[in-house]
């Protein structure tokens, strides 16, 4: 093949991979965390994202100013306590609730109970995602066991005799890992 051979196969591979490479997600990562677990989760999704070849802001509910519009996909999630999100997730939510719902959603939520001994507590906890999305229709959601804490003996037991739920890290990483690169087959769609 001489140098117009060349020169040619060179110029079509290169046409045909750019015409086949998608332009990079810019994803908005939002979360509301009570004791640090949540925003653990958050950072973990945010690098197996990028490593999947999104760009990724991650901020908590309580900023000030977002322009949740120039993103592709926004991604929320909060911590439960006391069977209802973070009021900062619900207050960003309200004062996003436009722009958002012209969006594609994703939804995590980060409660002990999914991990608990008893099946009805695991079972409720099922219902966090959407109490996060607070009247959005997200395109996926979840939820995720967190960290809990000691909270001394006697809360200690309270916890385990009426939630099913003892102090301990219960956050599986790999179904975290697993759910963050579902996302992005969500986003090519």
């Amino acid at each position: 093949m001489n140098l117009k051979g060349y020169l040619l196969c060179f110029i079509l591979l290169s046409f045909f991979s750019l015409a086949g490479s998608e332009t990079m997600k810019n994803v908005l990562l939002v979360c509301a965390s009570f004791n640090g677990t949540t925003n653990e989760i958050a950072v973990r999704i945010k690098d197996v994202l990028e490593k999947e070849g999104c760009q990724v802001t991650l901020t908590t509910a309580k900023a000030e100013s977002l322009n949740v519009t120039q993103y592709d996909f926004i991604v929320l999630g909060s911590a439960i306590h006391g069977d209802n999100p973070h009021s900062d997730i619900l207050k960003f939510v309200d004062d996003n609730r436009i722009a958002l719902k012209n969006k594609p959603v994703a939804v995590f939520a980060a409660c002990a109970t999914i991990a608990s001994s008893k099946e009805s507590r695991r079972n409720h906890a099922l219902v966090y995602p959407d109490k996060v999305a607070n009247g959005l229709n997200p395109v996926a959601k979840t939820v995720f066991a967190g960290n809990i804490k000691s909270a001394g003996w006697l809360v200690n037991l309270i916890g385990a005799w009426i939630l099913g739920v003892k102090p301990g890290d219960y956050r599986d990483w790999n179904k975290i890992d697993a759910w963050s690169k579902s996302l992005v087959t969500i986003f090519a769609k």
